[in-house]
């Protein structure tokens, strides 16, 4: 995905921005100023983990790069991503991101599918 932001003053790129604010909504924030606050809130690890290596990134930082990206082209992006996640279990498509066991996945005889 093109980032439309000039290469000057830039600190986060674009894939880091985007991975934090899919984890931060993932993790039930709302908004910009949530994501925000989420991202100031985490580890270092996890910042870094995501790809942001020069610590977190602000509200007004995710807002102005957000607004500027084409929406139609980051959902066709971020939904082709979650597509290599699908999977289907009993007939039920399944986005497992986290790696645990699907809950209710387990029967009297089997065990519960991982991943």
């Amino acid at each position: 995905m093109p980032d439309p932001r000039k290469p000057r003053g830039r600190r986060h790129t674009l894939a880091a921005l985007t991975a934090v604010a899919v984890c931060a909504v993932l993790a039930g924030a709302k908004g910009f100023t949530a994501i925000g606050q989420w991202a100031a809130q985490t580890t270092t690890d996890t910042l870094t983990a995501l790809g942001m290596v020069r610590g977190a990134a602000d509200e007004a930082t995710f807002r102005r790069t957000f607004a500027r990206l084409d929406a139609d082209l980051l959902d066709q992006v971020l939904g082709a991503w979650a597509a290599t996640r699908l999977t289907v279990v009993n007939g039920l498509r399944v986005i497992s991101l986290d790696g645990k066991t699907l809950r209710g996945a387990r029967t009297g005889t089997e065990r519960a599918r991982t991943w």
